[in-house]
């Protein structure tokens, strides 16, 4: 009797322990959303998580010229982990982005956001804003 006390004992531990594991688990995940940000504007994804849209880098063929390369519109952040930071590019047509401390999410440019005309990220005008998406995998 004491025995399967103890075993009955043993796995309601365990399910607890299991069941609480997986509450920090869902709690951790970042939530599935569509973002918009200005130039150098920063989005707390956590408390010790951010994403900051640094810009917007255009190499793309302007109107009415003939070229070699189409180029591409490529938009730069910057991701901080508490001090540590990593850069990363969004690009059009292009995977998103992944990483350790996303959680699981991917980050992907939004594809119903039509890109600014050629020409404007470069012209110091600032603030193209971007759009993106964050899908939980």
């Amino acid at each position: 009797m004491r025995s399967l006390l103890r075993i009955y004992a043993l796995s309601a531990a365990a399910g607890a322990a299991s069941l609480l594991a997986g509450c920090s688990n869902l709690q951790e995940r970042l939530p599935e959303a569509r973002y918009t940000l200005k130039e150098n504007q920063t989005l707390p994804l956590d408390q010790r998580l951010t994403i900051t849209y640094e810009g917007a880098e255009d190499s793309r063929c302007p109107d009415n010229a003939r070229c070699m390369w189409p180029g591409q519109l490529a938009y730069r952040f910057t991701m901080r982990v508490g001090s540590v930071a990593q850069g990363f590019y969004l690009v059009r047509g292009q995977p998103g982005y992944m990483s350790p401390a996303l959680r699981g999410s991917r980050i992907e440019l939004d594809h119903l956001t039509p890109p600014p005309p050629r020409g404007m990220t470069n012209s110091g005008l600032g603030a193209y804003p971007v759009t993106f998406n964050m899908y939980a995998q």
